[in-house]
């Protein structure tokens, strides 16, 4: 497997978006001497508008565009959403006959990307959350859950009941990586501050159902959770919601990218995963002819996880927690720190001292 640096990292606007299959309304009209170029999108299940994972993608798409753009060269980006799992077959053979490179993502989307990648060789795919073996396919395998212990250790120091929750939107392994390093942080800075903590959490079972996601949180919050951790896309603007009509220190944690606005001031943070910034950088890659098969992995040390600067929330974080989420980080990237990935390894994890 090989590790993967991020190439820059600027403030995402999501834009009004239409049908699908449809091109952005800011793609460019083609010159008739311009190269004929399309990148095409298959989202997860919820699709657009879930203002995380999906959206995440898509902004991807429109960096690259713009970025190459900027050098006078024109592309087509356009995006089939998914409704159900049952649509990845179609919709990765539709966007083969028509694309240069496919965008898929999404874990439950592995399978049928390696099915269809190796009926369409001269096609270049992208593939987001996991690993997919392929000469025409680069697989992006986040180490979230460097991130996420970070956002535990954090939480740690700001929970005055002691309980976070964690409200996954299903159980597979990306999701898994989240919780288990979120669990570690939490862990390890409650031994920090000897003082014992603990952790509720729900599954959801859908990416997509954010009034059940509601119904979840507010079940956790009378459970005396202060703090409660969403992994569960489009399901998890129901967590937001129900946090953000909390009085008090209550606090949601967004999740893969800068969520921090959605509920100023009741999201403590966002831990991000810069799947954007890698699927713009694989767009371009393509489109000049260097595109690479493989796997890569992509962690603290690549900027391509971590957390935001919590510009709405710092008043209430201390400055010894902004002090050990600083020492952890260099712990993890230097490797002092293994953070685990699993439930099977977290049940092996001895919270470290954080030094």
């Amino acid at each position: 497997m090989k590790s993967i640096g991020i190439s820059g990292w600027p403030g995402v606007a999501f834009l009004a978006l239409v049908a699908s299959l449809g091109c952005s309304e800011h793609t460019p009209s083609h010159s008739e001497h311009a190269r004929d170029f399309t990148a095409i999108l298959i989202t997860d299940v919820g699709g657009l508008g879930d203002k995380g994972f999906n959206d995440s993608g898509w902004a991807g798409c429109l960096e690259a565009q713009r970025r190459l753009a900027e050098q006078g060269k024109r592309i087509e980006v356009k995006f089939i959403e998914s409704e159900e799992q049952t649509d990845y077959i179609a919709n990765l053979n539709t966007a083969s006959e028509r694309a240069d490179v496919v965008i898929a993502l999404g874990f439950l989307i592995a399978d049928a990307v390696e099915q269809v990648a190796r009926y369409n060789p001269a096609t270049r795919y992208i593939f987001i959350d996991g690993q997919v073996q392929g000469a025409n396919i680069a697989s992006f395998d986040f180490h979230a859950n460097e991130a996420a212990f970070l956002a535990g250790l954090l939480s740690a120091y700001v929970t005055q009941t002691g309980v976070a929750g964690i409200i996954p939107g299903m159980d597979i392994p990306p999701v898994e990586a989240f919780a288990a390093g979120f669990r570690a942080g939490f862990l390890t800075g409650g031994r920090m501050r000897s003082r014992e903590v603990r952790i509720l959490s729900t599954t959801i079972g859908s990416f997509d159902d954010p009034v059940k996601a509601k119904s979840i949180a507010l079940s956790l919050l009378n459970q005396n959770a202060d703090i409660l951790f969403q992994l569960a896309g489009n399901s998890g603007l129901g967590v937001i919601e129900a946090v953000k009509d909390q009085p008090g220190r209550v606090f949601a944690i967004g999740v893969d990218i800068d969520q921090d606005d959605l509920a100023p001031g009741k999201i403590l943070t966002s831990v991000l995963k810069r799947m954007d910034q890698i699927v713009a950088d694989q767009i371009v890659a393509a489109y000049e002819g260097k595109f690479q098969g493989g796997i890569y992995t992509a962690g603290l040390k690549d900027g391509a996880v971590g957390l935001t600067d919590m510009r709405h929330t710092r008043s209430c974080v201390p400055e010894e927690a902004l002090a050990a989420v600083q020492r952890a980080r260099a712990a993890i990237v230097s490797g002092k720190i293994t953070v685990p990935k699993t439930y099977a390894e977290l049940e092996t994890f001895n919270p470290p001292a954080v030094e």
